[in-house]
């Protein structure tokens, strides 16, 4: 029998049927609400192809970033697949961390020890969020169909 853990998808990975279609996942709970201390942006993408992907960034003071300490949300969806599946997810995103954080539905649910996938500028070599962290300075401005991706993933 296969365990199964919580990750997070935010951006294009928010909706259902990305994740069994795209990413060949097939939760057995999928729940929809946010993260607290992150806070979603676009970064430069490929020009004239998909100028801008989404990107996460820790909320905080310039300098002093205190993620669980933010009013500021990330909006997404948690969903609970198997193990083996999360070992192919996490090699697919092998450019993030995945920590481990407090995710709130919107109908109330609360399930400690989501994966949040997280670029791994942002997490020390002990796992834990840095305090000091470089500010986004350039965004990207995302194409009506990665827009389109994400408007269906949150309608889903």
């Amino acid at each position: 029998m296969d365990e199964y853990v919580w990750r997070f998808g935010y951006g294009s990975n928010i909706g259902l049927s990305i994740l069994q279609t795209k990413k060949n996942l097939n939760p057995k709970r999928l729940l929809v609400g946010s993260i607290k201390g992150w806070s979603l942006y676009f970064q430069p993408g490929i020009p004239f192809v998909e100028p801008g992907f989404a990107a996460i960034h820790p909320v905080g003071d310039e300098g002093n970033a205190e993620p669980y300490d933010q009013d500021e949300e990330l909006h997404g969806s948690a969903f609970l697949i198997p193990r083996s599946e999360a070992a192919g997810l996490d090699e697919q995103e092998r450019s993030y961390h995945v920590l481990p954080s407090k995710f709130v539905a919107y109908n109330g649910e609360v399930v400690d020890g989501v994966g949040l996938y997280v670029p791994k500028k942002y997490v020390g070599e002990n796992g834990a969020v840095q305090k000091d962290f470089p500010l986004e300075t350039k965004h990207g401005t995302p194409s009506l169909r990665y827009l389109n991706l994400l408007r269906n993933g949150a309608r889903e």
